[in-house]
């Protein structure tokens, strides 16, 4: 006979919130001792996660680079480097919703609690480990990654489809004017808009990745669409090597050329040219967007960057690189200068295991 307190657990048990995805959840466990890691890997040999072990914070920090992470588990006392070093080590790079990190420890005075959190942890859970405990804040935090990662996936399609109405009538009136002097120019700007619009709406810019022929057709569509529309106000040069075949998330492109056009070169009278360099180099690709318009101050980079800022352009340069932080661990590069122009730069690592 199953003891009472037993029957209740394997009930709590059963009653763990369910993940969002059908995707292995992906957990760095990390602690000085090797039994406990297999006290922990036990515990969680049920759940739907993948638990790669560490035995020590700098193993760990190696292996954060490796592949895109769920949450980290880390004992608060190890040697040369503590539980509480390691998580604000991990705090340089990714925020409390990109990597979540739950610690383990023996002291739960309320000081203890407090360096946790003041260290960076999002939950912490004290020994010996009560095993459904673990098992509960481990799906919570979890959970939380996974939301936070489909809302900002969400968030950049809702974008792309919100097309400017300006820039959807503009476009309209630029093919009806070239069907009564160009109808070669009225077709080829209509193909463009079409392919523009059919990206646009695609189902496949809510997945994680997709082809960079995908997301190469869709710029190429808008700046056919504003080359026609502008003229000799905007140039653009491509730059890509031949043979890249890589996955990358939706949409990552795409914003930063409208960013490019639209804010620093068509904001002038002269407009300018956008220069698209994709890259091989060790160990990564990069892929970079160029103009030569006016530039921004440092304040303004700062600003793009902040997922808090209001306003259109800032959203979907603000959302792109919190998407690159939480695959890759780093997001958008923003070097400008004003009345000089503005890079924008981002690599995509290479065999990086999804």
């Amino acid at each position: 006979m199953i003891p009472g307190a037993a029957i209740g657990e394997m009930a709590a048990a059963a009653n763990l919130p369910p993940l969002l995805n059908e995707r292995k959840m992906h957990i760095l466990a990390v602690d000085d001792d090797p039994v406990n890691l297999n006290v922990l890997v036990g515990i969680l040999s049920t759940e739907p996660y993948t638990i790669t072990t560490a035995q020590s914070a700098r193993e760990a920090l190696i292996l954060l680079d490796t592949r895109q992470w769920d949450l980290l588990i880390a004992d608060v006392m190890m040697p040369h480097m503590s539980g509480y070093e390691l998580t604000q080590r991990v705090r340089e790079h990714y925020s409390l919703s990109e990597l979540p990190v739950l610690l383990l420890t023996a002291r739960s005075q309320p000081a203890d609690i407090y360096t946790g959190f003041s260290s960076g942890a999002n939950d912490y859970v004290t020994k010996p480990v009560d095993a459904l405990e673990l098992k509960y804040r481990i799906r919570a935090l979890t959970a939380l990654k996974q939301s936070i990662h489909e809302r900002l996936r969400m968030e950049a399609a809702y974008l792309q489809a919100q097309i400017h109405p300006h820039f959807l009538f503009n476009t309209l009136n630029s093919i009806m004017a070239l069907s009564d002097i160009d109808t070669d120019r009225m077709r080829d700007l209509g193909y463009a808009f079409a392919s523009y619009l059919r990206i646009s709406f695609d189902f496949l810019n809510t997945g994680e990745l997709v082809e960079l022929s995908h997301e190469l057709e869709l710029a190429k569509a808008y700046l056919h669409i504003e080359q026609v529309r502008f003229e000799d106000r905007l140039s653009v040069v491509w730059e890509v090597e031949p043979g890249i075949s890589l996955l990358l998330p939706p949409l990552t492109i795409q914003p930063l050329i409208e960013n490019a056009v639209r804010h620093g070169l068509l904001s002038r009278n002269q407009g300018g040219t956008v220069h698209i360099r994709i890259a091989r180099r060790d160990g990564f690709t990069l892929i970079e967007v160029k103009d030569n318009g006016k530039g921004m101050e440092q304040e303004k980079v700062i600003q793009l960057l902040n997922p808090t800022m209001k306003g259109k352009g800032g959203i979907g340069i603000a959302n792109t690189h919190r998407r690159l932080m939480q695959l890759y661990g780093q997001g958008l590069s923003i070097v400008s200068k004003p009345g000089e122009g503005t890079t924008v730069s981002f690599v995509i690592p290479d065999n990086r295991n999804m």
